[in-house]
Protein backbone atom coordinates (compact mmCIF):
# COMPACT_ATOMS: atom_id res chain seq x y z
CA UNK A 1 0.00 0.00 0.00
CA UNK A 2 1.34 3.41 -0.92
CA UNK A 3 2.29 5.75 1.87
CA UNK A 4 1.68 9.52 1.54
CA UNK A 5 3.32 11.88 3.99
CA UNK A 6 2.84 15.62 3.67
CA UNK A 7 4.70 18.34 5.54
CA UNK A 8 3.41 21.89 5.52
CA UNK A 9 6.79 23.47 4.97
CA UNK A 10 10.16 22.41 3.67
CA UNK A 11 12.67 21.30 6.27
CA UNK A 12 14.67 24.50 5.84
CA UNK A 13 11.56 26.60 6.35
CA UNK A 14 10.73 24.70 9.55
CA UNK A 15 14.22 25.26 10.93
CA UNK A 16 14.08 28.95 10.08
CA UNK A 17 10.65 29.35 11.61
CA UNK A 18 11.72 27.57 14.77
CA UNK A 19 14.73 29.83 15.09
CA UNK A 20 12.41 32.81 14.70
CA UNK A 21 10.05 31.38 17.30
CA UNK A 22 12.93 30.92 19.76
CA UNK A 23 13.88 34.56 19.30
CA UNK A 24 10.34 36.00 19.27
CA UNK A 25 8.39 33.90 21.68
CA UNK A 26 4.67 33.92 21.11
CA UNK A 27 4.57 35.27 17.57
CA UNK A 28 4.10 31.88 15.89
CA UNK A 29 0.57 30.59 15.72
CA UNK A 30 0.42 27.53 18.01
CA UNK A 31 -2.44 26.00 15.98
CA UNK A 32 -0.34 25.94 12.82
CA UNK A 33 0.10 22.50 11.25
CA UNK A 34 3.76 21.63 10.75
CA UNK A 35 3.36 18.05 9.50
CA UNK A 36 0.61 15.72 8.35
CA UNK A 37 0.52 11.97 7.82
CA UNK A 38 -2.51 9.92 6.78
CA UNK A 39 -4.87 12.56 8.17
CA UNK A 40 -3.06 12.95 11.52
CA UNK A 41 -1.68 16.42 12.13
CA UNK A 42 1.25 17.72 14.16
CA UNK A 43 0.81 21.28 15.43
CA UNK A 44 3.16 24.02 16.58
CA UNK A 45 1.69 23.61 20.08
CA UNK A 46 3.02 20.02 20.13
CA UNK A 47 6.52 21.23 19.30
CA UNK A 48 6.45 24.00 21.89
CA UNK A 49 6.03 21.31 24.59
CA UNK A 50 9.22 19.45 23.67
CA UNK A 51 11.49 22.40 22.83
CA UNK A 52 13.03 23.97 26.00
CA UNK A 53 12.40 27.71 26.33
CA UNK A 54 16.06 28.32 27.14
CA UNK A 55 17.37 26.48 24.07
CA UNK A 56 19.24 28.41 21.40
CA UNK A 57 17.62 28.83 17.96
CA UNK A 58 19.94 26.17 16.53
CA UNK A 59 19.20 23.69 19.34
CA UNK A 60 15.48 24.43 19.11
CA UNK A 61 15.53 23.67 15.41
CA UNK A 62 17.47 20.44 15.88
CA UNK A 63 15.16 19.20 18.66
CA UNK A 64 12.06 20.04 16.65
CA UNK A 65 13.44 18.41 13.51
CA UNK A 66 14.09 15.14 15.38
CA UNK A 67 10.65 15.26 16.97
CA UNK A 68 8.95 15.83 13.60
CA UNK A 69 10.92 13.01 11.98
CA UNK A 70 10.10 10.59 14.79
CA UNK A 71 6.46 11.58 14.76
CA UNK A 72 6.20 11.03 11.00
CA UNK A 73 7.94 7.65 11.16
CA UNK A 74 5.63 6.53 13.98
CA UNK A 75 2.57 7.57 12.00
CA UNK A 76 3.76 5.54 9.00
CA UNK A 77 4.21 2.39 11.10
CA UNK A 78 0.87 2.93 12.85
CA UNK A 79 -0.93 3.37 9.54
CA UNK A 80 0.61 0.25 8.06
CA UNK A 81 -0.27 -1.74 11.17
CA UNK A 82 -3.90 -0.62 11.05
CA UNK A 83 -4.14 -1.44 7.35
CA UNK A 84 -2.56 -4.87 7.50
CA UNK A 85 -3.63 -6.40 10.81
CA UNK A 86 -6.99 -8.12 11.14
CA UNK A 87 -9.69 -6.61 13.33
CA UNK A 88 -9.01 -8.86 16.32
CA UNK A 89 -5.41 -7.68 16.34
CA UNK A 90 -6.27 -4.00 15.85
CA UNK A 91 -9.01 -3.79 18.51
CA UNK A 92 -6.90 -2.95 21.56
CA UNK A 93 -9.48 -0.88 23.43
CA UNK A 94 -10.57 -3.77 25.66
CA UNK A 95 -6.96 -4.69 26.43
CA UNK A 96 -6.06 -1.07 27.22
CA UNK A 97 -9.12 -0.71 29.45
CA UNK A 98 -8.25 -3.89 31.33
CA UNK A 99 -4.63 -2.77 31.69
CA UNK A 100 -5.64 0.66 33.02
CA UNK A 101 -8.03 -0.88 35.53
CA UNK A 102 -5.33 -3.29 36.65
CA UNK A 103 -2.85 -0.44 37.17
CA UNK A 104 -5.35 1.61 39.17
CA UNK A 105 -6.32 -1.35 41.34
CA UNK A 106 -2.70 -2.25 42.00
CA UNK A 107 -1.80 1.34 42.91
CA UNK A 108 -4.72 1.54 45.36
CA UNK A 109 -3.82 -1.80 46.93
CA UNK A 110 -0.19 -0.73 47.33
CA UNK A 111 -1.26 2.52 48.99
CA UNK A 112 -3.46 0.66 51.47
CA UNK A 113 -0.71 -1.87 52.17
CA UNK A 114 1.81 0.91 52.84
CA UNK A 115 -0.60 2.60 55.26
CA UNK A 116 -1.88 -0.42 57.16
CA UNK A 117 0.40 -3.47 56.87
CA UNK A 118 2.25 -4.59 59.99
CA UNK A 119 5.86 -5.15 58.91
CA UNK A 120 7.30 -6.02 62.32
CA UNK A 121 8.49 -9.65 62.37
CA UNK A 122 9.70 -11.01 65.70
CA UNK A 123 12.47 -13.52 66.26
CA UNK A 124 9.98 -16.09 67.53
CA UNK A 125 7.90 -15.73 64.34
CA UNK A 126 11.01 -16.28 62.23
CA UNK A 127 12.00 -19.31 64.31
CA UNK A 128 8.49 -20.77 64.06
CA UNK A 129 8.45 -20.42 60.26
CA UNK A 130 11.95 -21.88 60.04
CA UNK A 131 11.01 -24.90 62.17
CA UNK A 132 7.93 -25.61 60.05
CA UNK A 133 9.66 -25.19 56.69
CA UNK A 134 13.14 -26.64 57.15
CA UNK A 135 12.74 -28.74 54.01
CA UNK A 136 12.69 -25.51 51.98
CA UNK A 137 16.07 -24.38 53.27
CA UNK A 138 18.59 -26.89 52.00
CA UNK A 139 22.25 -25.99 51.56
CA UNK A 140 23.72 -26.07 48.06
CA UNK A 141 27.31 -26.00 49.35
CA UNK A 142 29.18 -26.91 52.50
CA UNK A 143 29.44 -24.06 54.99
CA UNK A 144 32.23 -23.43 57.46
CA UNK A 145 33.18 -21.12 60.25
CA UNK A 146 36.93 -20.86 60.13
CA UNK A 147 40.00 -19.05 61.44
CA UNK A 148 43.14 -19.17 59.31
CA UNK A 149 46.38 -17.44 58.43
CA UNK A 150 49.16 -17.79 55.89
CA UNK A 151 52.77 -18.04 57.13
CA UNK A 152 55.16 -17.03 54.35
CA UNK A 153 58.44 -17.88 56.11
CA UNK A 154 59.95 -21.00 54.48
CA UNK A 155 62.35 -21.70 57.37
CA UNK A 156 61.28 -25.18 58.49
CA UNK A 157 62.19 -24.49 62.11
CA UNK A 158 60.01 -21.38 62.15
CA UNK A 159 57.14 -23.22 60.50
CA UNK A 160 57.45 -26.03 63.07
CA UNK A 161 57.47 -23.52 65.93
CA UNK A 162 54.33 -21.85 64.58
CA UNK A 163 52.65 -25.24 64.17
CA UNK A 164 53.43 -26.20 67.79
CA UNK A 165 52.02 -22.97 69.16
CA UNK A 166 48.98 -23.17 66.88
CA UNK A 167 48.07 -26.72 67.91
CA UNK A 168 48.52 -26.03 71.62
CA UNK A 169 45.49 -25.65 73.88
CA UNK A 170 47.46 -23.49 76.30
CA UNK A 171 46.20 -19.87 76.16
CA UNK A 172 49.77 -18.68 76.82
CA UNK A 173 50.99 -20.47 73.67
CA UNK A 174 48.18 -18.98 71.62
CA UNK A 175 49.13 -15.53 72.91
CA UNK A 176 52.77 -16.16 71.90
CA UNK A 177 51.55 -17.20 68.45
CA UNK A 178 49.57 -13.99 67.99
CA UNK A 179 52.59 -11.90 69.02
CA UNK A 180 54.83 -13.82 66.60
CA UNK A 181 52.40 -13.34 63.74
CA UNK A 182 51.94 -9.67 64.57
CA UNK A 183 55.71 -9.07 64.48
CA UNK A 184 55.86 -10.60 61.01
CA UNK A 185 52.79 -8.75 59.77
CA UNK A 186 50.71 -11.91 59.28
CA UNK A 187 46.95 -11.21 59.39
CA UNK A 188 44.52 -13.73 60.88
CA UNK A 189 41.30 -14.22 58.92
CA UNK A 190 38.54 -14.90 61.44
CA UNK A 191 35.01 -15.81 60.26
CA UNK A 192 33.76 -17.32 63.51
CA UNK A 193 30.81 -14.92 63.48
CA UNK A 194 29.65 -15.74 59.96
CA UNK A 195 29.20 -18.71 57.67
CA UNK A 196 31.44 -19.05 54.64
CA UNK A 197 30.86 -21.33 51.67
CA UNK A 198 33.62 -23.92 51.50
CA UNK A 199 34.02 -23.14 47.81
CA UNK A 200 34.75 -19.51 48.68
CA UNK A 201 37.35 -20.60 51.23
CA UNK A 202 39.01 -22.75 48.58
CA UNK A 203 39.54 -19.65 46.45
CA UNK A 204 41.73 -18.26 49.25
CA UNK A 205 43.30 -21.43 50.66
CA UNK A 206 44.50 -24.34 48.45
CA UNK A 207 42.34 -27.03 50.07
CA UNK A 208 41.50 -29.68 47.46
CA UNK A 209 39.81 -32.70 49.07
CA UNK A 210 38.22 -35.22 46.70
CA UNK A 211 35.01 -35.29 48.71
CA UNK A 212 34.65 -32.07 50.72
CA UNK A 213 31.47 -33.23 52.49
CA UNK A 214 33.13 -36.32 53.96
CA UNK A 215 36.46 -34.57 54.52
CA UNK A 216 35.03 -31.68 56.53
CA UNK A 217 33.45 -34.02 59.06
CA UNK A 218 36.90 -35.27 60.08
CA UNK A 219 38.76 -31.96 60.25
CA UNK A 220 39.45 -29.43 62.96
CA UNK A 221 42.96 -28.10 62.28
CA UNK A 222 44.59 -28.47 58.85
CA UNK A 223 47.84 -27.23 57.32
CA UNK A 224 48.48 -27.03 53.60
CA UNK A 225 51.37 -25.63 51.59
CA UNK A 226 51.93 -24.00 48.25
CA UNK A 227 54.88 -22.16 46.70
CA UNK A 228 54.11 -18.99 48.64
CA UNK A 229 53.89 -20.41 52.16
CA UNK A 230 52.01 -22.55 54.67
CA UNK A 231 48.32 -22.13 55.48
CA UNK A 232 47.09 -22.88 59.00
CA UNK A 233 43.34 -23.51 58.97
CA UNK A 234 41.21 -24.02 62.08
CA UNK A 235 37.68 -25.24 61.33
CA UNK A 236 35.42 -23.98 64.12
CA UNK A 237 32.10 -25.31 62.79
CA UNK A 238 30.55 -26.65 59.63
CA UNK A 239 27.22 -27.39 57.94
CA UNK A 240 27.16 -30.01 55.22
CA UNK A 241 25.70 -29.73 51.75
CA UNK A 242 22.04 -30.82 51.52
CA UNK A 243 21.55 -30.26 55.25
CA UNK A 244 19.36 -27.48 56.64
CA UNK A 245 20.65 -23.94 56.15
CA UNK A 246 21.48 -22.15 59.44
CA UNK A 247 18.67 -19.84 60.45
CA UNK A 248 20.85 -16.72 60.56
CA UNK A 249 21.56 -17.11 56.83
CA UNK A 250 17.90 -17.32 55.82
CA UNK A 251 16.48 -14.88 58.37
CA UNK A 252 16.12 -12.00 55.83
CA UNK A 253 14.44 -14.37 53.37
CA UNK A 254 12.02 -15.66 56.01
CA UNK A 255 11.23 -12.11 57.12
CA UNK A 256 10.36 -11.17 53.52
CA UNK A 257 8.20 -14.31 53.12
CA UNK A 258 6.22 -13.59 56.29
CA UNK A 259 5.61 -9.97 55.28
CA UNK A 260 4.52 -11.03 51.79
CA UNK A 261 2.10 -13.58 53.25
CA UNK A 262 0.61 -10.86 55.45
CA UNK A 263 0.33 -8.61 52.41
CA UNK A 264 -1.57 -11.22 50.39
CA UNK A 265 -3.95 -11.92 53.27
CA UNK A 266 -4.47 -8.20 53.87
CA UNK A 267 -5.30 -7.51 50.22
CA UNK A 268 -7.70 -10.47 50.10
CA UNK A 269 -9.45 -9.33 53.30
CA UNK A 270 -9.56 -5.71 52.10
CA UNK A 271 -11.11 -6.72 48.77
CA UNK A 272 -13.79 -8.77 50.55
CA UNK A 273 -14.61 -5.96 52.99
CA UNK A 274 -14.89 -3.37 50.22
CA UNK A 275 -17.14 -5.64 48.19
CA UNK A 276 -19.35 -6.46 51.18
CA UNK A 277 -19.73 -2.76 52.03
CA UNK A 278 -20.52 -1.87 48.42
CA UNK A 279 -23.28 -4.51 48.29
CA UNK A 280 -24.66 -3.37 51.65
CA UNK A 281 -24.73 0.25 50.43
CA UNK A 282 -26.42 -0.87 47.20
CA UNK A 283 -23.52 0.47 45.14
CA UNK A 284 -23.43 -3.01 43.64
CA UNK A 285 -26.78 -4.49 42.66
CA UNK A 286 -28.01 -7.53 40.82
CA UNK A 287 -31.39 -6.60 39.26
Amino acid sequence: MACHLHTGWTRAAIIAALALAACKDGEVETGKVVAEAYGDKLYWSDLRVVVPLAASPEDSAAIARRFIDNWARDRVMLHMAEQNLDKSQVNLEAQLKAYRESLLTFAYEQALVAQNLDTVVTGSQIQDYYDKNMANFQLRDNLVRVRWFKFRDHDRRQVKRVDQLWRSNDPEDLHKLELLLARQGVPIVDSREEWLEFGALQQQVPLRPNNPTDWLQRQTKVTVEDSSGTYFVNFLDHRLKDSTTPIDLVEPQIRAIIINQRKLKFVERMREELYTNAVANKDVRFP
